[in-house]
């Protein structure tokens, strides 16, 4: 009888990129996800930080612990499974410890911008003839070649008004919003370690050292059909709220209690969905996906007329049995308990007196476990240069 096998935390050396260093010298939110990514799948991440740390160790309330412990919230939640290094790239002697770590690393991820990353040693001619051997993943904010437009400072707020994504987010009488979070920084570094990785698996086979993504860039291209649709006619996309500009209905109806979302792909779902209402289209006014996004605002009203009269747990249960995708519109809170149910109560992870929300990668069916939790800034400094002289010394005796 073979034996069980060993859970995550007991096979840990054995996770995908372990043995792997990555120079996280990155602040922020793009550049520390897509480490923290690559940390979740087994890297040694070192989390090289200014003296005064990473700007989000200060972006708060709320904290854990005291405010000077810098581990605010979104600090936190975008930094576990690293090792924090104080380490001034403005000095000699700091740029020579970047470059003995670099000689000990694979992988080296920062999004600062040209004239900072020439100034603190991180150019890509810079890093390049160094440490030929080292891939480099640099996130940028704005598209093109224009060097004046590169320099200027980018968050996911001034990514999200000029790639178009505000101007297509929020209702159709209303202004502009943002989404609620900052989604472009993710985007960019789901993309950037997906790069990373490529470059990374391919060095063998590929000259590719160096990967780079913008902020406005990824934003532009992950409008997906929105884009298409642009592309296609040169119409210029719409705000629809909580609808879809392709698809109908597909948005959040106010139910007698609280709102729910329905989302029809095709038009046997559409015939489901009339059946739980007891409506009957006679005149086939919307017979067709293309029937219903044409007369989209009739069509909407009609349905929330009858949405409106139901119970919304009571339609959602309807819906769900007759195979037509619908749920809830939760607020946070209840999301999470949702998926903590969802998980028999063991969905949030504990690190120390932290509580975080866990990876959700699942490795041979085991979650990606947090095995190092956010750390305090400079943590790791003398442990992480102890390591580094005792490599010196190994070096020094063959």
């Amino acid at each position: 009888m073979m034996d069980s096998p060993p859970s995550l935390s007991d096979r840990a050396l054995q996770l995908p990129l372990s043995g792997i260093r990555v120079l996280d010298c990155s602040r922020v939110l793009a550049g520390p996800f897509a480490a923290m990514l690559l940390g979740d799948l087994g890297a040694d991440v070192i989390k090289v930080e200014p003296p005064g740390g990473d700007d989000t160790r200060r972006w708060g309330p709320p904290f854990w612990g005291s405010p000077e412990d810098g581990l605010s919230a979104y600090f936190t939640s975008v930094n576990r499974n690293k090792r924090s290094i104080v380490v001034d790239l403005k000095t000699d002697a700091g740029r020579a410890v970047l470059n003995e770590l670099a000689t000990t690393s694979e992988l080296l991820i920062h999004n600062f911008r040209p004239a900072t990353a020439e100034r603190l040693g991180l150019s890509a001619a810079q890093l390049a003839s160094r440490h030929p051997h080292l891939v480099v993943a640099v996130i940028g904010g704005y598209a093109g070649d224009d060097p004046e437009l590169a320099n200027r400072p980018a968050y996911d707020l001034l990514a999200q008004a000029i790639s178009g994504l505000m101007s297509i987010t929020g209702e159709a009488g209303g202004g502009p919003m943002k989404v609620g979070v900052a989604v472009l920084d993710l985007v960019a570094g789901l993309e950037a370690a997906v790069a990373a990785l490529a470059a990374l698996l391919g060095r063998d086979r590929s000259p590719v050292r160096r990967v780079d993504v913008s902020l406005v860039e990824a934003g532009l291209t992950s409008l997906i059909n929105v884009l298409g649709n642009y592309l296609v006619s040169g119409e210029e996309p719409k705000r629809y709220g909580s609808g879809h500009p392709n698809i109908a209905p597909y948005q959040a109806f106010a139910a007698a209690d609280g709102h729910a979302v329905i989302a029809v792909g095709n038009d046997a779902q559409f015939a489901r969905l009339l059946g739980v209402l007891g409506l009957a289209d006679e005149e086939g006014r919307f017979v067709t996906n293309a029937d219903r996004v044409e007369r989209r605002d009739e069509l909407v009203r009609w349905l929330s007329a009858a949405i409106a009269e139901r119970q919304r747990e009571e339609l959602i249960d309807a819906l769900q049995r007759v195979d037509v995708p619908a749920g809830p519109v939760l607020a946070v809170s209840e999301a999470v308990q949702a998926v903590v149910d969802a998980h028999a109560g063991g969905w949030i992870a504990r690190a120390g007196a932290m509580s975080l929300a866990p990876s959700p990668l699942r490795l041979e069916g085991d979650r990606a476990a947090i095995r190092r939790p956010p750390p305090t800034l400079g943590q790791h400094t003398k442990e992480v240069l102890a390591e580094l002289r005792a490599s010196g010394e190994r070096g020094r005796t063959r």
